[in-house]
């Protein structure tokens, strides 16, 4: 009697699997946890705290080639933080070929824990596991069917993707969205069929200087930020202090990318911070104002190729009702149906601005 064969495991660090995305791996004991900043230094990053949202692997994918027709996904991941509003829920999307096949929820209790997956093509496909983006993830390994061809995704690749990196707050991490290829910038990195690296924290984008380095030193054919919310709600800026930090923040990232494209995008709508001045001393108009008048001047020295996107133009009043949080919270993030009205008007203006790679 013959055994068996035994189905195919793939390893966390398999050199066939790629960690779109990430800035940093963490290797643990049978484990590999990516970050979207350098975890050995992301303290220098984070001074004031909030490390953990830079483990939540948002926009992270982890690619590869494979005729398979099933996979299973063995993993750890934690809880998410407590925030404003409706909890988040850790799913991860297995995206083939470009089109999303299956959402599937995940287990968060820290310990391990395997996902299946069934109805992949059963050809050589590009298969893409987009990582929950608000819960830290450590992926263990994957097992594929018995006798199955796996490759790196990029024996596929045609021409290579632009590389897009954008800067932002938890507006632009995902909160609120259906699943992790569904979160605005996502969308938009799907759709146009560029290869984000997002840097978006919550709790955080004030213009850290380490990060203006990060992004300076990242490749990338397109650069954007969304900027202003944290700034206005946390007081890490007076208005002042606001325009002094916007111009440091961009000049350091043109130190690397003296041409690529760069849009500064204000906040979008936020209907309790509008005309309430915040511990900043600013209202959510007077700090978008503020923002422009930095990329107008800028603009004026020089650099042609920077662009002030209006973010109530993106997502402005007529979209409240396409917020996450209920009528009598801070409403700030777009709800899950909210998200692809935001890439797609985000797309839109970017295409307008001649802001493309």
């Amino acid at each position: 009697m013959h055994d068996r064969p035994a189905p195919l495991d793939i390893g966390d660090d398999d050199p066939r699997l790629t960690y779109r995305g990430a800035v940093s791996l963490q290797r643990g004991p049978g484990w590999t946890a990516p970050w979207r900043l350098p975890y050995e230094d992301v303290a220098l990053y984070l001074p004031e705290g909030g490390l953990g949202r830079a483990a939540m692997p948002s926009g992270v994918r982890v690619t590869l080639r494979t005729d398979s027709s099933s996979l299973v996904c063995r993993y750890q991941a934690d809880p998410p933080p407590k925030l404003n509003g409706p909890e988040e829920r850790a799913r991860l999307d297995v995206v083939c070929d470009g089109r999303r096949t299956a959402t599937v929820p995940l287990e968060t209790h820290g310990g391990d824990a395997e996902v299946r997956i069934d109805g992949l093509p059963g050809r050589m496909t590009a298969v893409e596991l987009w990582l929950p983006y608000y819960h830290q993830f450590r992926l263990r390994g994957l097992t594929l069917d018995t006798g199955s061809a796996v490759e790196s995704e990029s024996r596929g690749s045609a021409e290579r993707r632009p590389r897009w990196v954008h800067f932002g707050s938890s507006i632009s991490q995902g909160r609120g969205a259906a699943s992790p290829s569904r979160t605005w910038a996502a969308l938009v990195a799907r759709r146009a069929g560029w290869d984000l690296t997002s840097l978006a924290l919550g709790a955080a984008c004030c213009l850290q200087p380490m990060t203006a380095r990060l992004m300076r030193d990242l490749p990338a054919e397109l650069l954007t930020m969304c900027v202003g919310i944290n700034i206005q709600a946390l007081g890490s800026h007076n208005r002042d202090a606001l325009a002094s930090a916007l111009v440091g923040f961009v000049r350091t990232v043109r130190e690397g990318h003296p041409d690529t494209p760069f849009a500064v995008m204000s906040t979008i709508t936020a209907p309790e911070r509008e005309e309430v001045p915040g511990p900043s001393g600013m209202t959510m108009r007077e700090c978008r104002a503020h923002i422009r008048r930095v990329v107008a001047l800028l603009r004026d020295h020089g650099d042609k190729n920077l662009h002030y996107v209006h973010g109530p133009q993106v997502f402005g009043p007529s979209c409240t009702r396409l917020l996450l949080e209920p009528e009598g919270l801070d409403r700030l993030h777009p709800s899950a149906d909210g998200h692809p009205v935001f890439a797609s008007r985000f797309l839109t203006v970017l295409r307008r601005a001649g802001c493309v790679p």
